[in-house]
């Protein structure tokens, strides 16, 4: 079994998941190899093609779910939210200032349309998007005053330093609890769906499971039957980029 799983992820805590992939290999009683790939571009290009276990951010599921009929299996107990981000010196700013205005953000990320679609919800509208290559450079196209505000994925503004959250101010965090990242199955591997699912249901009751659940801060794994729910987020028009 080829086991992906989502580069963000595996930069933080990429000890575990091998672990993870070596209790699954003891669980299941077949090989299970996880490449760690920390670069999503090499991901996307050379692990997740070959992917027949992954574990990956809410726009990667859709994308398999819909592009290539991968099946959902679990959720986690960690949503996925998005904050709302401007320079230290507009501390007076509000959600409403996003109006007209161009937003700095990620590319083809679930954070990104979760707050496009949250600022929608208000009737409020972005002029435009400044692309950038990482959440890191979000943040520094606000220190540079290249743009005004940015989106950010929570998890990891909750993973910067207390000096680098001085460097911005935090207009909003989303508690909309609409998904997670996803555990999915490769279409023609069914007959690994009940094996897998019994595996990963039981998880977080057995010993071994529970301490690596619990540094991945994952605590257990949720039964999902469809991403139907997130269609009208990851399926939102986002606007040109500047």
């Amino acid at each position: 079994m080829k086991l992906s799983v989502c580069p963000h992820d595996i930069v933080k805590q990429m000890k575990t998941w091998l672990e993870f992939a070596t209790y699954l290999q003891r669980a299941l009683n077949l090989p299970v190899t996880l490449e760690p790939v920390t670069d999503f571009a090499i991901f996307y290009r050379e692990s997740l093609p070959h992917a027949e276990l992954a574990f990956l951010n809410p726009m990667d599921a859709w994308k398999m779910t819909n592009e290539r009929s991968f099946r959902p299996l679990f959720r986690t107990e960690l949503y996925d939210e998005v904050v709302f981000i401007t320079s230290p010196d507009n501390a007076e700013a509000t959600l409403e200032d996003y109006e007209g205005q161009v937003v700095a953000a990620v590319d083809s990320q679930f954070a990104t349309y979760l707050g496009l679609y949250v600022l929608q919800e208000r009737g409020i509208r972005v002029a435009g998007m400044a692309w950038q290559p990482s959440w890191l450079q979000v943040i520094r196209a606000i220190m540079k005053g290249e743009v005004q505000y940015g989106f950010l994925y929570q998890d990891f503004y909750a993973s910067l330093s207390a000096l680098s959250r001085d460097q911005v101010h935090v207009i909003h965090e989303s508690h909309t609890r609409y998904t997670t990242h996803i555990m999915l199955l490769h279409p023609e591997r069914e007959a690994w769906l009940e094996p897998v699912r019994h595996v990963l249901a039981s998880m977080h009751e057995d010993r071994d499971g529970a301490a690596i659940l619990e540094t991945l801060r994952l605590k257990r794994w949720v039964p999902i039957e469809d991403l139907g729910p997130i269609e009208p987020i990851v399926t939102l028009p986002v606007p040109s980029s500047s």
